[in-house]
């Protein structure tokens, strides 16, 4: 074998040596965006579910304000209906006069 041949074969080697090497720390790195990726899923699973808690909160916000609106418009129906009753007494008590 020639120096020739020598100094290519042992560029190769070096070459081989180097993309290994490469392979090695691309192989690492992959595991660690796997890891990074599952925990952002967890989180976003953990999000989705706080956020549909959330949903679930602001519907019943919704209808407890519904209710209290539906509260006080009652509260004022009754007090129109007391305040026709009493001027209905006032008319009746004007005609038994």
């Amino acid at each position: 074998m020639t120096d020739l041949e020598k100094n290519l074969l042992n560029e190769f080697k070096l070459k081989v040596m180097q993309m290994i090497a490469r392979h090695d720390l691309l192989k690492q790195e992959k595991r660690q965006l796997l890891g990074k990726i599952g925990g952002l899923e967890e989180i976003i699973q953990q999000l989705h579910q706080e956020n549909h808690l959330l949903e679930q909160k602001y519907e019943n916000i919704k209808m407890a304000r519904m209710l209290v609106a539906s509260e006080d418009e009652n509260k004022d129906a009754k007090n129109r209906i007391q305040k026709l009753v009493r001027e209905i007494d006032k008319c009746i008590a004007l005609l038994n006069q």
